[in-house]
């Protein structure tokens, strides 16, 4: 990790000691002993840089026969009789005091310390930016903010890199877009420490504003019966759109509907998906996640991937984390700042956290009642939530002080007691840390939609709903999204046919509006800036609703979709549809007047975002 020189604070007390009794204490040396050292590390890095202690002691009139140094900590490893000692490395930041005494042939002796500074390793800023207008034509100027941070210091430096090769190194910046199409826009911010990080994000320069709704494309990626459960697409902020079939393919399309690569693996690597499979989720480098399960075959193997999100390289897949047949389906890998986090059910379920560029699986935790069926979400605090099995509802993690996760029993989850079935359900949670989890009521159950406030919570806390709703027929395969303002949660009850939409107050779950549908609806509805709420059919309706429950837009585009919308960064929507006539599964993408992006939500869609990291925004 790049870094520049911090200060390294250097106190030296020198001084002659004396003996321990009145009659050393009174004896007088004839010789001089001037003790000393050097290290040559001008920055120092807890747990990484090793300091070389340079031995500079002198003597007049008697020669050094003894060392002794204590490097300042506690514990193995503090101390040596070396002249000169081997390398230490300090494994957390500080001020530690060091210190050296000589012992001359006569007796003489003398001590010096001095105090080095360690420093934490250097976090990394985020870069990320706005900008303004969202609807842009040719021969729009548009303004860039740059919105980035460093949770350990300040940013010091920006470059704005443009299409055309110019650059900005102004804080905010604009651009004039003369050409029609899709162009990326690079962010590289620069902290206190010399760490660096880049963004980008897609431009979407339009030839004007549609005035209908409009279905620009669909694309066929794979057989009509690959159409699998709770299916979803991702779009990146690089312009890319990614899907997963039953036929073990993943294909990333661009933004005129074009295939850009395919990653078949079961040709590959041998892995066998049925109906169960779980989709891509995309993180704002452009790097591709997912994990391919091989439940439905027992010889099938369970991995997980990471692409080059442009060209299909595979970075690193995981092949030994889980055993064949592991079941992992109806959900996108989890993106956290540190890890990718991922959820399996079944005897030997469990929650992982997959290290980001390697795929080392560094974090693991089972909970007491197998792992995860569906969704699986993490809060900024570190507590991660996912569907889990029978009919507990939602299970948790919190972590320690070090960072390491802690199963909470299901005697002290949401759901306690068995009283409600997730099955295929997906979380939610707001900027606040409420927790929205949908279901279907079990035993003595009295809800099948509740609000968790997740602020202080902790393994043993009590798990008291904020509110809980008892709405008719409940939840399946759904999952909730919230307003801009985050006063109205969205969602589909989807267990019932036809389905109905409902509008709910976030602060005490009372009803605001419903709208029931033409036919059944497994889609976890998706927000535009403009407030409206889209949705798909299970009978391949597209259908949007307007803030105040009124329909917009209903537009028959598929003869089948099992899964949810997507409303990319650049306001195109997309989703995987089953077009019989033409024996393909398509990805369809739709253009409505005044979209051009999503709602500016905690949660606007299907794991919060159009890439679907399921991480707390």
């Amino acid at each position: 990790m790049k870094r520049i020189l911090s200060y390294l604070s250097i106190v030296l007390l020198s001084a002659s000691v004396a003996c321990s009794d009145s009659s050393e204490m009174d004896k007088a040396y004839n010789s001089v002993i001037t003790p000393g050292f050097t290290f040559g590390e001008e920055e120092i890095i807890a747990g990484i840089t090793p300091v070389t202690f340079t031995n500079t002691t002198t003597a007049e009139g008697t020669t050094v026969s003894e060392y002794f140094w204590h490097f300042g900590f506690a514990g193995e490893g503090n101390w040596s009789e070396e002249a000169a000692p081997d390398p230490i490395v300090y494994n957390r930041p500080g001020d530690y005091t060091v210190t050296l005494t000589a012992w001359g042939a006569d007796g003489n002796r003398a001590t010096t310390t001095r105090t080095i500074t360690v420093l934490a390793d250097n976090v990394l800023p985020t870069a990320d930016f706005s900008y303004s207008p969202q609807m842009i034509s040719i021969g729009t100027t548009v303004t860039f903010t740059d919105k980035s941070t460093d949770s350990d210091g300040e940013i010091v430096s920006r470059e704005w890199l443009f299409p055309d090769g110019t650059t900005s190194t102004d804080i905010n910046a604009t651009y004039t877009f003369e050409q029609m199409g899709m162009f990326n826009v690079q962010l590289t911010v620069t902290d206190d420490r010399g760490g660096s990080n880049s963004t980008s994000k897609a431009i979407n320069v339009r030839a004007g504003d549609v005035n209908a709704f409009t279905l620009l494309w669909s694309t066929a990626v794979a057989s009509a019966d690959a159409l699998c459960a709770a299916s979803v697409v991702a779009a990146s902020d690089m312009g890319y759109i990614y899907s997963v079939s039953g036929d073990g393919k993943m294909v990333a399309l661009n933004t005129d509907g074009a295939k850009v690569w395919e990653y078949d693996a079961m040709a590959k690597d041998g892995v066998y998906l049925k109906s169960e499979i779980s989709y891509p989720s995309a993180d704002t480098d452009g790097t591709v996640y997912w994990v391919a399960h091989g439940y439905g075959g027992s010889s099938s193997a369970s991995l997980v991937y990471a692409f080059d999100g442009a060209t299909g390289s595979v970075l690193w897949k995981n092949t030994t984390a889980y055993a064949p047949a592991a079941r992992i389906a109806f959900s996108t890998p989890c993106i956290s700042p540190s890890m990718v986090i991922v959820g399996s059910r079944g005897t030997n379920g469990a929650i992982r956290g997959f290290e980001k560029g390697t795929g080392k699986n560094t974090a693991t935790a089972t909970p007491a009642n197998g792992g995860g069926t569906s969704g699986t979400i993490a809060l900024k605090n570190g507590v991660v939530i996912f569907t889990n099995t029978a009919q507990y509802g939602y299970g948790i993690m919190v972590p320690d002080a070090s960072f390491v996760w802690s199963p909470v029993p299901t005697s002290d989850t949401f759901a306690p007691n068995k009283i409600l079935s997730a099955g295929r359900c997906q979380p939610c949670v707001d900027a606040d840390n409420c927790v929205y989890l949908p279901g279907i009521a079990e035993g003595s159950g009295t809800w099948n939609l509740a609000s968790f406030d997740c602020t202080n919570l902790t393994a043993s806390s009590k798990k008291t709903p904020k509110w809980s709703v008892n709405l008719p027929d409940g939840f399946q395969q759904t999952g909730a999204s919230l307003s801009a303002d985050g006063t109205t949660l969205y969602i589909v009850a989807d267990k019932a046919t036809p389905s109905v939409v409902y509008a709910l107050n976030t602060s005490n779950g009372s009803t605001r509006w419903s709208y029931t549908l033409d036919a059944a609806s497994n889609s976890i509805p998706a927000v535009d800036n403009l407030g409206q709420i889209h949705l798909c059919t299970k009978t391949g309706d597209y259908v949007v609703l307007s803030a105040e429950g009124e329909l917009r837009y209903k537009e028959h585009l598929a003869d089948s979709v099992d899964g949810s919308p997507t409303i990319s960064e650049w306001g195109y929507s997309y989703f995987l549809g089953k077009d019989s006539a033409a024996g393909a599964l398509k990805v369809y993408s739709v253009a409505l007047p005044g979209v051009t992006s999503p709602a500016a939500s905690a949660w606007s869609q299907y794991g919060q975002n159009a890439r679907h990291s399921n991480y707390q925004k």
